[in-house]
Formats: C-alpha cells, structure tokens, sequence
C-alpha cells in the first residue's frame, strides 16, 4: 500500500503516544481514522485534536482484552465506513515485576491488552480485509523487549515476544493462502516519548495497590527510573510514525525505530544466534 488517501485507518491505544501520532500520520496522508483507546476522556482530547486538523474521525471506547469489545469496534468501523484499510494494533502496557511474584492478575492484565488485544484486532478485522480484496495492512506494535529480555520484564517481554511470532506466523499464513492484497508490518521500537510508564493510569482498579507496591523493590524502582528517563529523552513518537507508514509503503515486515546502532543490533544478534545455537547470551549476574 502507497497511497492513504479515503484509506480507514483503526488504531487501538490512540489517545497518546505512539498511537496517537499514527492517527496524525494516517489523518496527514487523507485517511480517515477509527480511533479506539479504553480512557474515554483521553480519547475524546486525542479525537477532538484530529478532528481540528479536518480529519474525519470516529472516536470508540475499546477494551482491546475484551473481544466482544473489539468486535463492536470493527461493527462500528465498517457501519460508519463500510471498509477498513490500515489495522494498527497498538495499545500496550508495561509494570515491571519478578516472574515468581507478578500476580496472575498481572499476568492477565498484561497478556490480555498487549497480546490478546493484537489476537483479538486480527480476528474482528482481518476476515474483512480479505473479503475486501483492497490492498490492506496489518501493523502489529511489539517493542525491542520483543527481541531479547531484561530483568522484571516477566510480563512484558512475553508477551512482546508473542506478538513478534503471532505476526511472523500472520505473515505466513497470508503467504500459504495466497492471500496477496494484506501485508504485515512488525514495529519494535526501543524508548520512545510516551505514557506507557505510566501503568497506575490505566491498570484495573482492583491491581492498582499491588501495581504500586512493585516499586517497594529496590532493583524494580531503579529500573523503572531509568526507563522512564529513557522515555522522557527518547525518539518522538512523531518520528516513530514516520517509519512505520515508510516500512508500510516498502511492503517491509520489520521496522525497528531507535534500533539501528551497533549496539542495539549486536545485542539483538547475539540473543538470537544464542538461541538457534543453544548458547546462553546473557551475561552472567
């Protein structure tokens, strides 16, 4: 796909941060956004904003966890636009946590927005980009977490993990079917401006006591300051945007914002040649 123009464009997580500025990315090329995010008072700003610039805009609160939810997005899409175009699972959370003292509520809350959301996105979406026949795009958000791990991403880096294969397997599958008119665009950004620090903000009511007391460990709290100095100095979101509609206009599977050093790439390299070598690549504590 290299023209947006009169394209629908849906985009979960679209009241801030990354998603935001792929609506303002998708809404500059003459798309018309399907904007979904689970705050509603953040969506309505993010929406209004759009609308300002002469996008046309239709604004859905959306529990990506939920699939009854998502599937009322695509009905909502396809009743005000009959079509959809460019997919952009995008919403995403993050906590740091250790493996054996995240709570299952935090396992689910997790696993259920970061890699249940993009599941959930491709089965209400994707069976109408194939009946359309137009040329559509699936862009799956997984992050550098899901190429290698770090300490207290138990929850994190799983399901980043999760999303990188899903999409490689999406890919795939289009391939083997014959299914030539949907390409599938995987972006894995390091630190990038953004609210997703920001977990208290949109973790359920009942996990917020325990989402805070995360940070009661010494090791956690000091990794989670530094990620979120990272953010704070990290690549704009903007910038992020740029990338992933030139990756989707290229037909380009992987886009990796912020990872093109020596340094991200050869630790990439290492953790994967590790892991088809059966070598540990992590050094030791």
């Amino acid at each position: 796909m290299d023209q947006f123009a009169d394209k629908v464009a849906v985009i979960t997580g679209g009241s801030g941060g990354i998603g935001l500025a792929l609506a303002e990315a998708a809404a500059a090329r003459g798309a018309k956004i399907v904007l979904a995010d689970i705050r509603e008072a953040e969506l309505g700003r993010a929406a209004r904003k759009l609308a300002a610039t002469g996008a046309e805009v239709l604004a859905v609160v959306a529990d990506v966890a939920d699939y009854a939810s998502v599937a009322a997005l695509a009905e909502k899409t396809l009743s005000r636009f009959g079509k959809v175009h460019l997919l952009f699972n995008n919403a995403g959370v993050f906590a740091s946590n250790l493996a054996w003292e995240a709570s299952l509520e935090e396992y689910d809350w997790v696993i259920g927005i970061n890699l249940k959301g993009v599941i959930h996105g491709i089965k209400a979406f994707v069976p109408q980009m194939i009946a359309q026949g137009d040329a559509c795009h699936v862009i799956n958000v997984s992050s550098a977490a899901g190429l290698s791990v770090a300490p207290g991403f138990c929850t994190y880096a799983t399901t980043k993990h999760a999303v990188l294969a899903l999409s490689e397997a999406l890919y795939l599958d289009f391939g083997a079917q014959n299914i030539g008119n949907i390409g599938v665009t995987i972006a894995m950004p390091g630190f990038v401006q953004s609210q997703i620090m920001q977990p208290e903000k949109t973790g359920p009511q009942a996990l917020l006591g325990r989402l805070k007391s995360r940070l009661e460990n010494p090791a956690l709290n000091a990794l989670e300051k530094g990620m979120r100095k990272g953010v704070a100095a990290g690549m704009p979101a903007e910038a992020v945007a740029e990338l992933i509609f030139a990756a989707i206009q290229k037909n380009e599977l992987y886009v990796l914002p912020n990872l093109s050093d020596e340094t991200a790439r050869a630790r990439a390299t290492q953790v994967a040649l590790g892991r088809c070598t059966a070598r540990n690549p992590y050094a030791a504590p």
